[in-house]
């Protein structure tokens, strides 16, 4: 009876390490670790974060929406004003998205 005691919490065990193991897989799929490009507006600007209306991002099934990309830690982008068309590239990382790179579109 011990026996089958103890196997059955080896069991459990092994079996709670691969789901976990599975919803992290799932997880990394959410939040690719390349650069994701797309297009917008600028909605805000601040020293931590800009906020920006996006068209929708196929790569992360986003719709259209507005939503705020931190700054890097480094100033080494250029303050666009609000209202500006702007390309942008971004980085999914831990509680949020980093802005990469960051230009006024061309007309």
């Amino acid at each position: 009876m011990r026996n089958l005691f103890a196997a059955v919490l080896i069991t459990l065990f092994f079996s709670s390490v691969a789901s976990a193991a599975d919803r992290a897989m799932q997880h990394s799929a959410v939040k690719p670790t390349v650069e994701i490009h797309s297009q917008g507006v600028i909605k805000a600007w601040d020293e931590r974060k800009v906020s920006i209306r996006h068209q929708a991002i196929p790569a992360l099934n986003w719709p259209p929406m507005t939503m705020s990309f931190l700054l890097p830690s480094s100033p080494s982008l250029t303050v666009l004003p609000v209202g500006t068309a702007v390309d942008f590239n971004f980085l999914p990382i831990d509680g949020g998205y980093q802005l990469i790179a960051i230009a006024a579109t061309r007309q």
